[in-house]
């Protein structure tokens, strides 16, 4: 790929889903961008290599200009995107199964979370019928020989006087 071919992908990405003059910047941008990289002693393939693909380039941008990234999304090497949640501990992997091995972490991440509220959910409920129990066997221990005590002294002030 030319820096010409990778500055008309970009462009077309941009075109129509952001604004003219957002495409522009980013068109002049990675342009000049490619440019100081030549002269900074790389080949043109070096820099178009680190660049990466102009589509995901493109996403980025496209998702910036729409407020996206509040919502966390990761952008595949096609252009499409997937939602992820933000792990500051994901190993960033490189290569071709890299999108398998996230997507069942994902997978892994999303079952066990749900099987942590299914057992936090539990826990809440066998506190509650403790608590219940407790209170049922406090009550059955203490409050009806108080209140059957308390009976008999109202019983023999009433009928003494």
């Amino acid at each position: 790929m030319t820096k010409q071919q990778f500055l008309d992908e970009l462009r077309d990405a941009l075109t129509g889903e952001v604004a003219v003059n957002v495409m522009m910047d980013s068109y002049n941008y990675y342009s000049h961008y490619i440019d100081e990289e030549i002269r900074a002693g790389k080949t043109e393939a070096q820099v178009l290599e680190e660049l990466g693909k102009p589509m995901l380039i493109a996403r980025s941008i496209i998702a910036a200009q729409e407020g996206e990234r509040n919502v966390d999304y990761e952008y595949t090497e096609d252009g499409h995107n997937k939602t992820v949640r933000n792990n500051p501990f994901k190993n960033r992997e490189s290569g071709a199964g890299s999108d398998i091995g996230s997507g069942l972490s994902s997978a892994f991440a999303n079952v066990m979370s749900k099987i942590l509220l299914v057992l936090v959910l539990l826990v809440l409920f066998l506190l509650f019928f403790l608590v219940i129990k407790i209170g049922v066997w406090v009550f059955v221990t203490f409050g009806i020989p108080i209140l059957l005590v308390l009976g008999i002294i109202y019983l023999v002030m009433y009928f003494s006087s």
